[in-house]
């Protein structure tokens, strides 16, 4: 099942340089992804009944054209079914108004019991639910999980903000790419034009955590984001090139 809304980014979605920001097109692709589950009897609202969650663990995205302000993109979602026992796939494609396609992006998640916050086996009658499609939109395995670089160039401090943390108690998945953002120097920062993104989620941040520690190596224009909570374990890595 293919699952299709249409989308309109507001203002405040666009950087300086007139491009949509990597945390909107994150926040798009979240955001069908849910709407997809709410169509199906799985969502956020049905959680009380289900005690179905949704844990993401992998993104890959890949922008291929900038979006713009004032404009209506049709976003399309489907499952691409077992990865493993505990974790299935999720494709995305973003189009624009002339049919031209504008981002592909590959996600990984686990489902977890709400109540117990246990892994839960995929099971047959799940995939059935969703849809599984066999179509991909990355040629093999793209997203095999990140790797810690060997050194970091710099390191950044930061202090969780109480409005970093989401519904489930701990620190939302999209403000880990805001992190990254956050330890890039100044200049890549507001020159940046990144046109692929990778993120690997090892641990969360639950909401006691007040400070973390960001670590960023640089390597022919690849830059790569450490995140690691006050105990030195890493909680996720960022790559943006």
């Amino acid at each position: 099942m293919i699952y299709a809304e249409m989308m309109k980014p507001t203002l405040e979605d666009f950087g300086r340089n007139g491009r949509l920001e990597e945390q909107a097109i994150l926040r798009m692709l979240e955001n069908i992804s849910c709407y997809h589950s709410d169509s199906l009897g799985l969502g956020a609202a049905d959680m009380e009944q289900t005690h179905l969650a949704w844990i993401l663990l992998e993104w890959k995205v890949r922008i291929l054209k900038n979006m713009t302000y004032g404009k209506h993109y049709r976003l399309t979602t489907w499952s691409r079914g077992m990865a493993s026992f505990c974790t299935t796939l999720r494709d995305f494609e973003i189009y624009d108004e002339a049919g031209e396609l504008c981002v592909a992006a590959s996600s990984k998640w686990t489902p977890v019991d709400s109540v117990s916050k246990k892994l839960i086996r995929i099971t047959d009658e799940l995939l059935d639910v969703y849809g599984t499609e066999e179509k991909a939109v990355f040629e093999g395995d793209g997203l095999i999980r990140l790797k810690e670089p060997k050194v970091y160039e710099w390191e950044t401090p930061y202090r969780v903000r109480r409005s970093e943390i989401d519904l489930n108690g701990h620190v939302h998945n999209l403000c880990y790419l805001d992190f990254a953002l956050e330890a890039l120097p100044e200049e890549i920062y507001h020159a940046r034009d990144f046109h692929d993104i990778r993120i690997t989620y090892r641990k969360e941040i639950s909401a006691g955590e007040k400070d973390i520690v960001l670590k960023c190596h640089a390597e022919n224009g690849v830059y790569t984001v450490g995140i690691y909570g006050a105990d030195g374990i890493l909680r996720a890595l960022v790559e943006l090139k």
